[in-house]
Parts: structure tokens; C-alpha cells; sequence
């Protein structure tokens, strides 16, 4: 064979060198992918039936040469049309399809956000907060980064709308052209890891089924069963995902904005902090009521949190809070009385810290109420109470609540920066708290946050510019508070109604579940209603329409590409090689290595389909208490957020490009993104030593 190659290496050859042919000719990316699939088995099929493409089999001490297809063309192809009708399709669309539906809803989520220009405020009053720190501007942006990419998941939508609105003012204030075009680059490529994410949705309908497959194998080689060798299921939930990618992306974010204030500090002529932009007339300055001191105001802000967060981890770590409803004499607490307790605290704390002048009364009857509603939990409930009767219990507690949340809101709204942040983190505590509280899963979640983005579009473009409440804003208002409702209703009774025996209280609760239903759906379409009559629904499901279709062709044509390489032996072989590799986490390295040279080249949606089912087997089958598939999905799921900012096909640099002005060149855009790769590989590094951040959450928070 030609230079010592046996004829599947030369397959491999043939086929990646039509799909990287077919990519740099800048033809669409999915016939792209499908038209290298069908070239590159019609030549291997030609050369094999002339002899060329053969490998050499030892049969009795006798070497025979055996084609790369031993049946011809035609039984190749009736193969690969039998592998595709036994399970290929299935697994790809028929046992996942509930998972891939969270994409066009994210995908919805992440447009609808954008187009009702929430992110140009959340930009506009973050530079207003952050704006006179070195490099304020640069944190702004990542702050706003982080908080779209929670919210929305859309790499392109956050990366243009931020080159759009907050690049200019970057380089008015005299930022460096490579910090400024680097940091809104890298800042909007937070969506692919921070939940929710379509790279961990996309990754999460393959990876279950490569980590199933891979300890089968494991399970196989030792003579075991899988339950026999883990103890439970190898199961890998698109939830657990989503827990173990948060603290992630968290991390990626700190580094960003350190990076941007470093720099700031070393080089300040090329990061000046700015002077006050103009407030709206009678906003509250929360800034000149605290001196414009940043760090105590951040303080004040992050501190209270912090320990509540604090105290539930190590709370949890010792067994004093289980996912059970706590048992009277035992002194547990249930993480639905945390999420209570925790959410209510901070509200109360943080409008008694930034609006002192008013009366803390109200704030103090909350306080009391949060106290004796962790107390009900602990010694007045048992494990398995009637819903009715929990409900009964909790439901002094629960007015004093809403007594002191009711006022902190009040004062909270006069606040600026609160006012505009607080819809998109109430949408991100919405989607991400049914997740991570067990709730429901992605796909609904996903529902959840798409109907939440289209009702908070429609409140921002309908809003009077008095900032007061019209009769729009009211309607969506109670149609939010009906979401709420369900979904309390949702996480504290039984709402089957095709039970034979329903008892009194879950009756009730189904009566007011349906009430909140038609509440909310009519508050939604009452939504779409508006979005229509501003001009923006259209665009918004146009580009849905074409984001999703755009994800699913592609999917379709990688399963094209990994039957042409599984026809001729290609997934075997290259299968084989890596199990050679004895060190399991050598072998990850290799994986990781070869994942971020692909991502020069390609996009992560190739990579995910066309790489991952090809080396997941392999990879998956390592023991989980060494390389748990969480942490291993995750490092993925970075590696392939590099991808995004790697030249010279990165699709983050191609987005900025096309909103730039003509004073800020692709070099310029090249320059300042090398640190934030850099800084992507210390981040990678992280991760690799510390997985605890990775399985912390979901260890923390099991599946329900």
C-alpha cells in the first residue's frame, strides 16, 4: 500500500480530506458534510473493488488480502442502510428527541431576549456601574456576558448585539482595540457552557448513550454485569449536565473579568475608567448614596449570598439537608426549604442594605416568617405528609414572606442596575431552579424559559417611559405570577389526574393549576400579540426557524459521514488505536488535544456529531470514581467553547467582524483574542485538577 498505509488509514485519509475540502470551500456546512460522505465512499468503493484499498488478514499463519470492502459496494451499502433502520436513526432522533426539542426553544429564548433590546440595557447600566473601575467597561461587558449566556444560550445573538452597543463605546473611551474586541468575543461565547446551553444539550442527547456503551463494554471485559460492577445504572443525564457545567462557567467568567482588570492595572492608558454616564431623571444613585466605593457596594451585595450558599453546602455535607422532606426529630431540612429560605433571605437583606431610609419593619416580619418557615420543616413536618397538611403548615410562614418580599421588591425597583437586571436573572432562577431543584427536566425548563423570554419581550416594548406599569405589563405580570404558581403546585403535589383515588388537596391543587394555565397561556399569547404588533415575532421565528434547521441538518449529515466511516471499518479501527492508550486520562488528554486542533476548523456542532460517537465509547469506558463522565463532558464542553474563538474559522470572531467598524481590522480581532485562549487553556487546566467543581453540584443535588 502507498507509504506503508493499510487501506482503512487511507479511507480515513480520503474521507476527512473531502470533509475538510468541502468546509474551506465555503459551501453550506451540512451538504458540505454530507456531500464528503457520498464522495468519499463512492471513490473508496471504486478503489476497493480494483483491488487498490485492502488490508492484510492473518488467517492460519497465512497473510490473505481482503478488501476494505468485502462485499462490494452494493453489500456496504445495504450494511450501513441496515445499521441506520436498526438503530443509528433511532438513537439519534427517535430515543433523544425529547432532549433535542430544548434546542429551537433555547434558540427561541436566546432571539426573543435580544431582539427586545434587554441587552442593550443590561449593557447600558452595567457601564453605568462598573464604568469608573480600571477597565470597568470590559467588566461590564463580561458581567452582561454572563448574564446572557444564562439566559439565553446564543452565542451569535449575544456576541453581535454586544459588538453592536458596547464596542463603540469601548473605543470612544479610549479602550485598546484588542482588549475591547477580545473580551466581547470570548464574553458571548459563555452561552455554549453556562446553562442553559445548546452545546450541552446537543452533547447531553449523545453522551448518555456513549457512556451506557462504554461501561457495557468495561462491564464485558471483567465478566460483570453494569450493575454489578457501579452499583446502579450507567446513566448520563442532560440534568446532571447542566448542574456540572455551572460552577464552570462561573470560574471562565471570574478569569475574564480579571484578566480585562489586570490588564487595566498594568497598562491603564489602554483601559481608562469613564466618567458618569447621565441618569434617568429621578433614578435612584446607588453609587453616590455609598460614596462610589465599588468594592462595598459589590460587598454588600455578593456577601450575603455567599454565605447563604455557604451554609447550605455545609449544611448538606453534614446530612442536615436531604432532597426529602425533612423528618421532625431528625433536624433535616429539605433543599425546596433552602431554595425558600435562601431566595427570601438575600431579597430581604439586599433592599435593607442599598435602601436603608426606608422602615425595615416589613423587611424584619420577613425575616420572621423565612425563620419560622425552616422551622416548620425541621420539627413540624415528617417524610411523607399529606400535601394538604404541608401546605396548611407552611402557610402563615409563607404570608409573612411574601410580606417582606413584597416591600424589598418595592424598594429594589427604585435602584437602577436591580431594575433592569432582575427580569433576566428571574427568568435564568426560573429555568436553571427547575432543573437544579428536580423539578422538571431541560426540555420543559427549556418551554419554561422560551414562554418567560417571549412575556419579558413584550413587557420591555410595551413599557410606558415613565417606567410605570401599563395594562400590558399587568397582564404579563399575572401571567408570570401563574407560572409561579404552577410550578409551586407542580413541586408540592400530585397533579396526575388519571389516578383512580385523588385525594381533596391534590383536587384542589389541580383546580388551581388549571386556572393558572389558562392565567398564563393567555398572558402568553396575549404576549405573541404584542411582539406581532411591534414587527419583532416575525424575525424572531425567522431566525429560530433558521438557527434550528441549520443544527438538525447538520446533525443529519454527520450520521451520513459516521455510516461512510463505519462501512469501511474507519470507527474500528480508530477505536482500537485509542484503547492501545492503557492511561485512561492519557488517553482523555490525546482526546482533548485532537478536539482543540479540530476546533480551528471546525464548528462544534461537526465535532460534537462526527467526533464524540466515534470516540465516546472509548473514553466513557473508564471507571467513573476515576474519570467521572460529568467532569469528562465538561472538559469537552470547554474544549469546544475554544473553538468559537480559535482563528481562523472561529464563528465568534466571524460575528464581531460583521458588526465592527472599519477602524477595527480582522488582525486587531486576531490580537486580542490570543489572551482569552490562553486563558480558556488555564481554565482547562483547572478543571483537569480540581473535578470537584465539576461533580460538586451534581453530588449536592442528585436526580430526583
Amino acid at each position: 500500500m502507498f507509504f506503508g498505509l493499510n487501506g482503512v488509514e487511507i479511507s480515513l485519509i480520503i474521507t476527512f480530506g473531502f470533509l475538510f475540502f468541502g468546509i474551506m470551500t465555503g459551501f453550506p456546512v451540512a451538504f458540505a458534510i454530507a456531500g464528503s460522505a457520498v464522495l468519499s465512499f463512492a471513490i473508496i468503493a471504486v478503489l476497493s473493488n480494483h483491488g487498490l484499498l485492502y488490508t492484510l488478514v492473518d488467517y492460519n499463519g497465512t497473510e490473505e488480502i481482503v478488501p476494505v470492502l468485502p462485499k462490494g459496494w452494493d453489500g456496504a451499502m445495504l450494511s450501513t442502510l441496515s445499521t441506520w433502520a436498526q438503530g443509528i436513526f433511532s438513537r439519534a432522533f427517535g430515543g433523544n428527541v425529547e432532549v433535542l426539542l430544548a434546542v429551537p426553544l433555547f434558540v427561541l429564548m436566546g432571539i426573543a431576549l435580544e431582539r427586545s433590546r434587554i441587552a442593550e440595557d443590561l449593557l447600558t447600566t452595567m457601564a453605568r456601574t462598573f464604568g469608573q473601575l480600571p477597565g470597568g467597561l470590559a467588566i461590564a461587558v463580561v458581567v452582561v456576558g454572563t448574564l446572557l449566556a444564562a439566559s439565553t444560550g446564543v452565542v451569535g445573538a449575544t456576541v453581535v448585539t454586544m459588538g453592536l452597543i458596547a464596542l463603540p463605546t469601548m473605543l470612544r473611551a479610549g479602550y485598546s482595540k484588542s482588549l475591547a474586541t477580545g473580551v466581547i468575543a470570548t464574553s458571548g461565547t459563555l452561552g455554549q457552557i453556562i446553562p442553559p446551553s445548546i452545546v450541552i444539550v446537543l452533547l447531553g442527547s449523545i453522551v448518555g448513550d456513549m457512556y451506557s456503551i462504554g461501561q457495557e463494554n468495561r462491564a464485558n471485559e471483567l465478566g460483570q454485569t453494569v450493575i454489578e460492577m457501579l452499583g446502579e445504572p450507567a446513566v448520563l443525564s442532560t440534568g446532571t449536565l447542566f448542574k456540572a457545567a455551572f460552577i464552570p462557567g462561573v470560574v471562565l467568567a471570574l478569569l475574564y473579568g480579571l484578566y480585562a482588570f489586570g490588564y487595566a492595572l498594568f497598562r491603564p492608558s489602554s483601559a481608562p475608567p469613564i466618567a458618569l454616564i447621565e441618569r434617568e431623571p429621578g433614578a435612584f444613585d446607588l453609587a453616590a448614596h455609598y460614596n462610589h466605593r465599588t468594592g462595598l457596594m459589590a460587598l454588600m451585595a455578593f456577601l450575603p449570598i455567599t454565605m447563604l450558599l455557604a451554609a447550605w453546602i455545609g449544611l448538606t455535607s453534614m446530612g442536615y439537608i436531604t432532597s426529602q422532606t425533612a423528618v421532625g426529630d431528625t433536624g433535616l431540612i429539605s433543599h425546596g426549604t433552602m431554595v425558600v429560605a435562601v431566595i427570601a433571605i438575600f431579597l430581604l437583606l439586599l433592599s435593607l442594605f442599598f435602601q436603608p431610609q426606608f422602615s425595615a419593619t416589613p423587611i424584619f416580619i420577613g425575616l420572621l416568617g423565612t425563620a419560622a418557615y425552616v422551622l416548620v420543616d425541621v420539627f413540624l413536618l415528617e417524610s411523607g405528609e399529606a400535601p394538604g397538611k404541608t401546605f396548611l403548615y407552611f402557610a402563615i410562614p409563607t404570608l409573612f414572606i411574601l410580606v417582606g418580599v413584597k416591600s424589598a421588591v418595592k424598594r429594589l425597583s427604585n435602584i437602577e442596575v436591580l431594575r433592569v437586571v432582575s427580569p433576566p436573572v428571574i427568568l435564568i432562577v426560573s429555568v436553571l431552579g427547575s432543573i437544579l431543584g428536580g423539578i422538571t427536566s431541560p426540555t420543559p425548563a427549556a418551554a419554561l424559559g422560551a414562554a418567560g423570554a417571549i412575556m419579558l419581550a413584550a413587557a420591555r416594548l410595551s413599557a410606558r417611559s415613565d417606567g410605570k406599569q401599563n395594562s400590558a405589563g399587568r397582564i404579563i405580570t399575572w401571567a408570570s405570577f401563574a407560572i409561579v404558581v404552577m410550578l409551586l403546585m407542580r413541586g408540592n403535589f400530585d397533579l396526575r389526574m388519571t389516578m383512580d383515588d385523588i385525594g381533596l388537596e391534590n383536587q384542589i391543587a389541580i383546580w388551581i393549576t388549571i386556572i393558572a394555565y389558562h392565567v398564563a397561556v393567555f398572558g402568553l399569547l396575549y404576549s405573541c400579540v404584542i411582539l406581532m404588533s411591534q414587527g419583532v415575532m416575525s424575525p424572531v421565528v425567522r431566525e429560530t426557524t433558521k438557527v434550528t434547521s441549520m443544527v438538525f441538518m447538520i446533525l443529519i449529515a454527520s450520521l451520513f459521514l459516521s455510516l461512510t466511516i463505519r462501512s469501511y471499518g474507519g470507527e474500528h479501527y480508530i477505536q482500537e488505536a485509542l484503547r492501545s492508550i492503557e492511561d485512561p486520562r492519557v488517553l482523555l488528554l490525546v482526546v482533548m488535544g485532537v478536539l482543540f486542533i479540530l476546533g480551528f476548523v471546525l464548528d462544534f456542532i461537526e465535532i460534537i456529531f462526527i467526533v464524540i460517537p466515534i470516540v465516546g465509547p472509548v473514553i466513557y469506558a473508564a471507571d467513573p470514581a476515576l474519570m467521572p463522565p460529568e467532569w469528562i463532558t465538561i472538559l469537552i464542553a470547554v474544549n469546544l467553547q475554544t473553538s468559537f474563538i480559535t482563528p481562523p474559522f472561529g464563528f465568534a470572531l466571524f460575528y464581531l467582524r460583521g458588526v465592527a467598524p472599519p477602524s477595527v481590522t480582522t488582525g486587531d480581532i486576531y490580537r486580542g483574542i490570543w489572551p482569552f485562549v490562553l486563558i480558556q487553556l488555564v481554565g482547562l487546566l483547572i478543571l483537569w485538577h480540581f473535578p470537584q467543581i465539576t461533580t460538586f453540584l451534581p453530588d449536592i443535588l442528585p436526580e430526583n
